[in-house]
């Protein structure tokens, strides 16, 4: 069983014969074609990250500014209400960004993801398959491991979709 995970399965094998078919029957006009258009898509993947990029390079240029006023002070104890209000403006900017992403993620419509998600018993789903679930779901960056397991739940779906058709067949059956 352990090896399957590493030979293609029949359907990727032709999908893969497929993509390969089409792409050599293309001519060199539209090959070119295709490419510029994943260029313009990596720009736009780069635009869209750049603002996340220039708000994180703000606040490590705070965090780095109230590193080095911090160092220059040699008597602190004068200075805690100034103190006091750098940390409350970084925990501000960090609140802020985190409240920024999670409305962005809500609007692209995975609050009714989250929702029915919730809905899914616990003892459905085995421990491993419901963390990469939820690493998913937020966001987080998931490792090798929860890759797999998501590929695996993705296989299995698959399955279960396929018994469900016949499932279907045999109720119409019974029905009439």
């Amino acid at each position: 069983m352990s090896m399957d995970k590493w030979l293609d399965d029949e359907e990727t094998k032709e999908n893969k014969k497929r993509r390969n078919e089409i792409y050599s029957s293309l001519s060199n006009e539209e090959k070119n074609d295709l490419s510029k258009q994943k260029i313009r898509e990596l720009v736009k993947k780069d635009k869209i990250t750049s603002s996340y990029d220039e708000s994180r390079k703000d606040f490590l240029t705070k965090v780095l500014e109230f590193k080095d006023w911090l160092d220059n002070r040699s008597y602190i104890k004068g200075d805690v209400e100034r103190v006091q209000a750098w940390i409350e403006n970084l925990y501000s900017m960090v609140d802020i960004s985190i409240n920024f992403q999670n409305r962005a993620r809500f609007t692209n419509g995975e609050e009714n993801l989250i929702n029915s998600y919730k809905s899914i018993p616990v003892k459905f789903l085995d421990e491993k398959t419901r963390i990469a679930l939820n690493k998913k779901l937020k966001g987080l960056k998931r490792t090798n491991s929860d890759n797999y397991y998501l590929r695996k739940l993705k296989n299995i779906i698959k399955e279960k979709l396929k018994d469900a058709e016949y499932y279907n067949i045999l109720r119409d059956i019974l029905e009439s």
